[in-house]
């Protein structure tokens, strides 16, 4: 079951109600994820819901609700989100035979990272209005992911020199999200001593990578090297946890 709360969001929802054209048979009795948008703009996050129910026996009209529910991290639980025109009793024209009823909602500007689902209440309802029957589907989730940049470390290479005693040291460094990173340093420590900080001038672009050279002090066998990514904190990152990397020396 969806765990009933009330839920604000930092951004307005954008509610768009459209009902569909009788049916010339009998729609399913579902709620469905008909579609799911993400990116890095507010407006581009959207997802679209429908709802369909088939008339019963002495049906009038027909009746349905949608009552949207979000995960918003670090939340664990769906919990209930208020928005204009969501909440609210869809109703079939009155006094017309119909086979069915059906009735999307696209709901825009979600936030990400964030998880999405309605839950439609169905009521069918005859002579003098009484209820005749009534049921909720929930639909599929609707994911949308962090759109933060996300910056990580690749492979790394090494060669001997070019002074004796030194190394240089190539680590490849990506950016795994879904928007820019601006410049940021890289710091490589061997041997317990900081090295010069090396910076990506140009930021990476999503999915974009970049070599970043290191002169140092060869390492020992055996011994470990650690890398920092963003070291002074100028990019907003999805997960930062992963920003100080360890890697065998490749000296043997």
């Amino acid at each position: 079951m969806v765990a009933v709360r009330s839920l604000a969001l930092p951004i307005a929802l954008l509610v768009l109600a459209l009902p569909a054209a009788a049916q010339a048979q009998a729609p399913p009795l579902r709620a469905k994820l008909a579609a799911c948008q993400s990116g890095p703009a507010a407006s581009d996050r959207t997802a679209t819901f429908v709802g369909s129910m088939p008339a019963v026996k002495g049906t009038k009209r027909m009746w349905m609700r949608f009552d949207l529910y979000a995960r918003i991290p670090p939340a664990t639980d769906f919990a209930a989100l208020k928005a204009p025109k969501l909440g609210v009793w869809q109703k079939s024209a009155p006094g017309k035979a119909t086979s069915g009823f059906v009735f999307t909602q696209r709901v825009q500007g979600l936030t990400a990272p964030g998880s999405f689902r309605v839950q439609v209440r169905f009521r069918w309802y005859g002579t003098g209005g009484r209820l005749l029957r009534s049921t909720t589907r929930e639909s599929a989730i609707c994911k949308q992911p962090d759109q933060r940049a996300d910056l990580r470390a690749g492979t790394l290479d090494a060669v001997r020199g070019p002074q004796l005693g030194e190394a240089t040291y190539q680590l490849e460094v990506r950016n795994d999200g879904h928007t820019a990173a601006g410049p940021f340093d890289v710091v490589l420590t061997v041997a317990g001593a900081e090295q010069p900080a090396q910076r990506v001038s140009g930021g990476l672009a999503p999915a974009g990578g970049s070599t970043v050279t290191f002169v140092a002090p060869r390492c020992a066998p055996g011994s470990t090297l650690s890398f920092e990514l963003d070291a002074e904190d100028e990019v907003e990152e999805s997960g930062e946890l992963d920003d100080v990397v360890e890697r065998a020396c490749p000296f043997t």
